[in-house]
């Protein structure tokens, strides 16, 4: 794994075009890596693909980037496309989905209370991992990283009504699946 850092806040630049996309992407960056790591699961992958699209778009030339409606769109379209490269090829390390931690608020009030509540999102997540893969893209991108439907569409390159009738289907699976395992014997409060 390479670790590439940008050093701008050391040199004396002066806001320019150049310096406000440069921003404008590096902004993104734990967006991207999140939108990597659902799709390839191991961090590691997820912190290489996210490197790799940030290093192409500041290699791309200035005048190509002004172009873009949308950086972030453009650059999310990019990184969903390394993404399925790396998966195609095999060379994608897969491994179990790891835990955040970031995961409860300091007022929970009880032991039990934060129990249930991480049991409760290991099994959305759980049945989130399972959704098949556009479905799985467009949730994490619209309910997790708060995506507009047109941003998606532009991002994943299908129909604006697509990605509603997608994020309509893949909720209701995930609501039928928790309910299952709801009255299946595991209560929730």
């Amino acid at each position: 794994m390479i670790l590439f850092v940008f050093s701008i806040s050391q040199q004396k630049m002066p806001l320019t075009i150049e310096r406000e996309i440069l921003d404008e992407i590096l902004s993104k960056r734990d967006k991207m890596y999140r939108v990597a790591k659902r799709m390839l699961i191991s961090g590691d992958e997820a912190e290489d693909a996210t490197q790799e699209v940030i290093v192409k778009l500041w290699q791309m030339p200035l005048a190509k980037l002004k172009t873009f409606r949308s950086i972030e769109a453009y650059s999310m379209t990019m990184l969903k496309n390394y993404c399925l490269d790396r998966l195609k090829s095999k060379q994608a390390a897969r491994s179990s989905i790891e835990d955040d931690g970031n995961v409860f608020s300091k007022q929970s009030s009880s032991l039990s209370n934060v129990i249930d509540h991480k049991d409760a999102l290991d099994w959305v997540s759980k049945i989130v991992s399972n959704l098949p893969h556009q479905e799985r893209m467009i949730v994490q991108l619209r309910d997790i990283e708060q995506y507009d439907f047109e941003e998606i569409a532009a991002i994943l390159s299908i129909p604006e009504g697509t990605v509603r009738v997608y994020l309509s289907r893949a909720r209701k699976k995930i609501r039928h699946s928790f309910m299952k395992i709801d009255s299946h014997g595991i209560s929730r409060n």
